[in-house]
């Protein structure tokens, strides 16, 4: 095999070659530089949500598949190809984007490193080299912590199913149980399913293993996705589990065994009987299709050298790693002393005077305490229940961001209600017509909790805009972060009590009628997209 890259090394006509190891080690430099920001939040979200803690293991498990088939990879050096050149610009141009935005869309940096393996292995290495280093360099994207929003909404819906089911499964003991929301009231004891019981502490690092089994398995192709996509039912279902024995502990012998050492002990417990279930499905598949058993069956898939039928040349892999270098230092240097990335924040009126300003109202500003202001991540909001002159309840909640940065951002209502009990019956976008004639969408929501029922409005209200969807608001804050240098904004909210025997048209009346009332206050408070902005801000400090 060293015959063979010696040779494959000094074809004709090659005018100049560096040590390809000292390249090597150059460019890891470069992309350590040009990516610290990515690495460090990385390293951040792994160390803050423990959903996502077994991060730090998964380049460790790529690299040793890669060592591990080293000499298949020696043997399967090709000429380095160009193509690969324009996946590290790529690279380099999605880390700038995100970085000239500054939102909270740190996923894409991420991305953009994952893409720059690849990318740096085609244009080093050639087309084989990509495609024996596809799967491992492909494994590290169960690394990259998804947004936060999207794991908040998928912690809703797995609250939601972990809770129903796992009630189910106290019925069929014939245990006495209600469960309002993601609360599971036993009577003498109230379970509350939180964020942490949701299964997500299961299902990233499950999902993870799930894969790298379907990687190890020595099955066909429709076998490995059923292992990989068994993981999601599995997950669930022993979560389940894990509350209703939670639950049926609690019943009989106390609150003691939801908290503390016993709690975390049944996590570990049933995170092991994931796993064996895996194996299960394994064992499963390897009987039906008649084969070896199943400890024969997993291991590293047999990587044989695959000579290319174009010799690698060390001229054009020096060549292709000072590019690429040239790339790399250019967007980190852009990247770390650019100014481009400065935020502008106009001035503006404290939320606190607002509720003052609806004359005739009767006003109670409700105080969260610092844990619950955390969560809420607003530099501004004010909450208040409010009565009008004609003894109509409402509840106002504006929560306002100086600049939305890594992380950094509102929390939908859509993700928050459900884990305070209440459920939501019905969800859909309206339209809202102003006294000015000017109309704009906004959610409206319907909550029940045990025959009790509030309506929701709710909307985004960013920099001259009011936006109902989620998506559209974050595709403007991208815009606007590069046009306007600007990315602050509010999440608006209001309710209105529902009585026993109103009817829905009655309360949606009532609540236009306050959304009418309230918007012409809102300027002082929420500055519009051309109000000058003094101040000026560094995200990243």
């Amino acid at each position: 095999m060293s015959d063979t890259s010696t040779a494959q090394s000094s074809p004709s006509g090659a005018s100049f070659s560096l040590p390809p190891l000292y390249l090597a080690g150059a460019l890891a430099i470069a992309t350590a530089f040009a990516f610290f920001n990515g690495i460090e939040n990385l390293f951040m979200r792994w160390g803050e949500q423990q959903e996502l803690s077994h991060g730090y293991f998964l380049p460790v498990i790529a690299g040793w598949i890669l060592w591990s088939r080293r000499d298949a990879l020696r043997g399967s050096l090709g000429k380095p190809v160009a193509l690969g050149l324009a996946g590290v610009a790529i690279s380099a141009l999605v880390l700038i984007l995100s970085e000239l935005t500054v939102t909270s869309l740190m996923i894409f940096q991420h991305l953009a490193m994952i893409l720059l393996f690849s990318s740096l292995a085609l244009a080093l290495g050639g087309w084989k080299i990509f495609w024996l280093t596809l799967l491992p360099i492909g494994f590290m994207l169960f690394m990259v912590p998804p947004p936060y929003w999207f794991i908040t909404i998928l912690s809703q819906h797995f609250q939601l199913w972990s809770s129903q089911l796992g009630v189910w499964m106290i019925e069929l003991l014939s245990i006495p149980v209600y469960l309002s929301g993601n609360i599971i009231d036993l009577g003498d004891y109230k379970l509350q399913v939180a964020e942490a019981c949701s299964g997500l502490r299961y299902l990233f690092p499950f999902l993870s293993l799930g894969f790298l089994a379907a990687y190890l398995f020595h099955a066909p192709l429709w076998q490995r996705a059923i292992v990989f996509l068994s993981t999601i039912p599995i997950t669930i279902v022993m979560n389940s589990f894990r509350i209703a024995v939670t639950g049926i502990l609690v019943q009989r012998f106390g609150p003691e065994h939801a908290e503390g050492f016993i709690h975390m002990f049944e996590g570990w417990v049933v995170f092991l009987l994931c796993l064996a279930l895996l194996f299960a499905v394994i064992a499963l598949l390897s009987r039906l299709s008649g084969r070896k058993s199943m400890t024969d069956l997993l291991g590293l898939p047999d990587i044989k050298a695959q000579p290319a039928e174009s010799a690698w040349s060390e001229s054009r892999f020096t060549l292709h790693a000072l590019i690429s270098l040239v790339i790399l230092v250019a967007a980190g240097a852009y990247v770390h002393f650019g100014t481009s990335n400065i935020l502008r924040v106009p001035d503006r009126a404290d939320l606190s005077g607002l509720p003052y300003e609806l004359e005739g109202w009767r006003s109670e500003i409700q105080e969260v305490d610092a844990d619950t202001l955390n969560v809420l991540g607003a530099d501004d909001y004010v909450i208040t229940n409010l009565q009008n002159p004609d003894g109509e309840l409402f509840n106002l909640y504006i929560a306002y961001l100086n600049m939305q940065r890594h992380g950094h951002s509102w929390h939908s209502p859509r993700q928050c209600i459900p884990g305070g009990g209440w459920q939501i019956a019905e969800h859909d976008y309206a339209t809202a017509t102003l006294e000015n004639g000017e109309t704009f969408r906004y959610n409206r929501i319907i909550i029940e909790n045990r025959g009790v029922r509030q309506l929701v409005y709710y909307w985004y209200d960013q920099r001259g805009r009011r936006l109902a969807n989620e998506f559209v608001m974050k595709s403007f804050l991208i815009l606007d972060a590069v046009k306007l240098r600007r990315t602050d904004g509010a999440m608006i909210r209001i309710m209105t009590p529902v009585g026993q025997d109103e009817f829905i048209g009655d309360a949606d009346e009532r609540l236009q009628g306050f959304l009418r009332t309230l918007d012409p206050m809102l300027d002082p408070y929420i500055p519009a997209a051309d109000a000058p902005a003094t101040q000026e801000f560094d995200p990243n400090d």
